[in-house]
């Protein structure tokens, strides 16, 4: 027996002398451990085989489904719920309307049948008179069919009942700042382009689309300063812009204090936002350079005003990047609104 092997006993027994060495787990067995240390290993990776097999039959059968598929469940059913309950109140709202104005016809119905008995009866009716009591009977049918004084609207509410889900994949969620999208999680994102309209502030401009679009008018004018009607002081929101028509310089997409009094319309230090992807407006002050016009007609943009985490960020669809600003509540306090500034006479922006 040598020195090495007294030197190295079974891992297992501490007696017997090792007379192999496993480089798996790095131990040295003696010959009956050994043994047992190889059909351990054999048994695993019997053990390793069906959970394969097990797991291939399953992938065929498609015996899988995502927990996350309850989550999405849960949100469609509280969405559901609470359409109906707005839909049922609506109903009930329009068939009180519907009864009180039935009993209005009613009323006046009897009247004009009432004077149809009598001149009919004394025969003392002329043309007008049936012209007259034509034009009541259209007029009732028309409250009944076509009333023209209630109709159906979308309640203009900051803070949308159903608000939209969608899928990330947090592998595929790129962690540079300039890339766009996919965020962390399945999470909830309001949207509040729907309530969103454009405010005139100053400047030779001009609203259309109910408020949703504004255009430069006016070369000589110089510049043109346009806030959102919202104001936002918590949550997260995100209001989707079109660029329908730019010039030679850029447009400003940001955000603004409203609890601010504007001293100068071309200098408000709450001021912050983009003129383009690598030309911002931080507390006011211009930093970057406005060389590169990123920014293009018919481009689609994204605002996120983030609250809770006191930042704004902006999506520029076709190239994939998002930029993004933190903000000082010091010197941009709560609330917040969006803030639009055109240059160029022709230069154009919606609402989507």
């Amino acid at each position: 027996m040598t020195l090495e092997a007294k030197n190295n006993p079974c891992t297992k027994c501490k007696k017997s002398v090792s007379v192999a060495r496993c480089h798996g787990c790095e131990q040295s067995f003696c010959t009956k451990h050994f043994m047992k240390h190889r059909l351990y290993l054999s048994q695993q990776m019997d053990d390793l085989s069906k959970k394969q097999e097990l797991l291939q039959e399953d992938l065929n059968r498609n015996n899988f489904e995502n927990p996350l598929l309850s989550s999405i469940y849960a949100w469609e059913r509280k969405s559901m719920k609470t359409i109906e309950a707005i839909a049922e109140k609506a109903r009930d709202d329009l068939q009180q309307w519907m009864e009180k104005t039935k009993k209005e016809v009613k009323i006046s119905l009897e009247q004009i049948n009432e004077q149809l008995q009598s001149t009919e009866k004394w025969d003392n009716y002329t043309e007008l008179d049936i012209q007259k009591w034509t034009k009541q009977l259209e007029e009732l049918r028309n409250l009944l069919e076509k009333p023209s004084t209630i109709s159906i609207v979308e309640v203009e509410d900051p803070s949308p009942i159903i608000r939209k889900i969608k899928v990330i994949d947090k592998q595929l969620a790129p962690r540079s700042s300039v890339l766009l999208e996919k965020s962390e999680l399945i999470s909830l994102q309001s949207t509040d382009s729907i309530q969103n309209h454009f405010v005139k502030m100053f400047g030779s401009c001009k609203l259309s689309e109910d408020n949703r679009a504004v255009t430069h008018s006016n070369y000589r004018a110089g510049l043109s300063q346009i806030t959102g009607n919202n104001h936002y002081s918590s949550g997260k929101h995100s209001i989707d812009f079109l660029i329908e028509n730019k010039g030679i310089k850029n447009i400003f997409i940001g955000i603004i204090s409203s609890s601010h009094t504007i001293i100068s319309p071309t200098f408000d230090y709450s001021i912050h936002g983009w003129w383009n992807l690598d030309y911002s407006i931080i507390n006011g002050e211009s930093q970057g350079s406005d060389n590169n016009e990123i920014i293009q007609t018919d481009d689609k943009i994204t605002l996120i005003i983030d609250c809770d985490n006191q930042q704004i960020q902006l999506e520029h669809y076709r190239t994939k990047r998002r930029v993004h600003l933190p903000i000082k509540l010091e010197v941009c306090p709560f609330p917040w609104k969006i803030l639009i500034r055109l240059l160029t006479a022709g230069d154009s922006i919606r609402i989507l």
